[in-house]
């Protein structure tokens, strides 16, 4: 199964830290349409606004509309701490919401489940993974682990320390809970897959694998002083992810979509 993981889009309509998020999403959609129409799904895992205003999600909604990305190709739309979970509804009003009224939902796919989680605590930039929501994902995982079916978890926030201070203050606050859980589940759950960091990064925690791309827009530098307040951006490649899920595998590829145009290209 071929996969196409998006995340922090940031749509608005000013310059962030002056790059254009409007122009760097149509960039990647482009680039998206152009080259991965075999793919499966296309996941955008959250912040797809810079303030959680309205008019932001009703342009995201215009961009979409005129894409191509239709079907089984039409983007999952998630959640992140940029957004606002009630705007993002009313714009959006399709969205799937758990009987708690969290943007969580699950998919049957070619790989297994997928499981798309909301981390969102509203009005703080950390996330957090609350006991309504743990208890909704412990149903679907045993429900999951009933049918021997893999399942394939999608979340906004890093759910694992990655030694970067910026990012690891702003994490889903409760971690070592959510990481208890899923040491619960090894066998069922295959891959976690999230954004936030702004960042490439890979590893594993509770002994699954995971990944996550950089943001379609100001990516970030990975600084390891130690210091919170400090954040590296600049004029740093946008990406976005191709992951090949495999029986016995997960292969993830960053795709740097601006940087096509230097590609030179040998056939034998």
């Amino acid at each position: 199964m071929k996969l196409v993981h998006i995340s922090d889009i940031h749509i608005n309509d000013a310059p962030i830290l002056g790059l254009d998020s409007i122009a760097n999403f149509k960039k990647c959609l482009a680039y998206v349409e152009a080259n991965d129409q075999d793919a499966d799904l296309v996941v955008i895992t959250g912040d797809l606004t810079h303030y959680g205003q309205e008019e932001s999600y009703l342009q995201l909604a215009e961009i979409l509309e005129g894409s191509s990305l239709k079907g089984k190709l039409e983007p999952r739309l998630m959640i992140g701490n940029h957004d606002s979970r009630e705007t993002f509804a009313s714009v959006f009003p399709a969205a799937n919401r758990d009987d708690d009224g969290f943007v969580q939902w699950t998919e049957e796919t070619p790989a297994g489940l997928f499981v798309y989680m909301d981390t969102v605590d509203a009005g703080r930039h950390g996330g957090i993974y609350c006991d309504k929501r743990m208890a909704w994902l412990k149903r679907v995982l045993d429900a999951a682990r009933d049918k021997g079916q893999k399942a394939y978890l999608f979340m906004h926030h890093n759910p694992v320390r990655v030694h970067v201070a910026n990012a690891d203050v702003i994490g889903i606050l409760n971690e070592q809970e959510l990481q208890s859980l899923l040491r619960e589940y090894r066998d069922t759950v295959a891959h976690l897959f999230f954004g936030h960091c702004h960042y490439t990064l890979s590893g594993a925690v509770s002994g699954i694998s995971y990944s996550a791309p950089r943001s379609t827009n100001h990516s970030c530098w990975p600084d390891f002083s130690g210091r919170p307040g400090r954040m590296g951006y600049g004029d740093l490649a946008p990406n976005y992810n191709v992951c090949f899920l495999e029986e016995d595998s997960v292969v993830v590829h960053s795709i740097d979509f601006l940087d096509a145009d230097k590609v030179k290209w040998k056939d034998d």
